[in-house]
């Protein structure tokens, strides 16, 4: 889904007005979103756009320093002085637009990201039986105390750590019983294959209603599996 239109700031009209209900709409939007604690699929919004947005505004710094003019020398500083074109009435409204959807899709990544944290502390992941922290691939099992089943996921450690943690992919393997035998018969029968697995479990402590699996809980948990294999804990 996009909330916003690729180019709702920079295509005509440029009217004040019409841009700001635009801007407004979006952000009704993924306030939604988050209210629903929709959080991944808004992060990525806010993300999306906001890299758009940056790069209007600071392109326009890359775009000034190509068009100026130089009109003098400032003989005591050494240093040179420029005339810059006049912009447009609608081309200043743009600009303008876009310094205010920044800081109000900037004001809202932070509060996509206290409710991400406030649900992180509410969640623990664990490494069993034990670390095998030079292993490269390995299992992690969501487990919900409310739920039947434990989905479990398999991974591959990426070769550079420098992606970002999205990009690290989980892919889901099988479902096992809710209990600790079934849990310690995954485990073995897994280390009979290999002995080149890891195990995590990934415990959900969330006391009220827990936020929706997709586009919640399982990129919470691929964002701290991510974190404690990057940092070899």
């Amino acid at each position: 889904m996009a909330v916003f239109k690729n180019n709702w700031l920079t295509e005509p009209p440029h009217d004040y007005e019409l841009k700001y209900y635009k801007l407004l709409a979006g952000i009704k939007e993924i306030k939604s979103l988050i209210s629903a604690n929709l959080l991944y699929s808004a992060i990525l919004e806010v993300e999306n756009e906001l890299e758009k947005l940056y790069n209007i505004k600071y392109g326009r710094d890359e775009i000034e320093s190509k068009t100026r003019i130089i009109t003098g020398i400032d003989l005591d500083t050494m240093s040179l002085s420029y005339d810059y074109p006049k912009e447009s009435e609608e081309i200043n409204t743009m600009y303008e637009m876009c310094n205010i959807a920044i800081d109000n899709l900037e004001k809202l990544y932070r509060l996509i990201r206290d409710k991400w944290r406030a649900l992180e502390s509410e969640c623990a992941i664990t490494e069993i039986p034990d670390k095998k922290v030079l292993n490269t691939k390995g299992y992690i099992m969501y487990v919900d105390p409310n739920s039947e089943k434990i989905p479990v996921y398999s991974y591959v450690e990426p070769s550079s750590f420098k992606i970002d943690w999205d990009k690290f992919k989980l892919s889901k393997t099988t479902e096992i019983e809710n209990n600790i035998r079934s849990i310690a018969t995954f485990i073995a029968d897994s280390e009979v294959t290999s002995s080149q697995f890891r195990f995590f479990r990934f415990d959900v402590k969330i006391k009220s209603k827990v936020p929706p699996l997709d586009e919640c809980m399982i990129p919470l948990m691929q964002y701290c599996l991510f974190n404690r294999i990057k940092h070899g804990i």
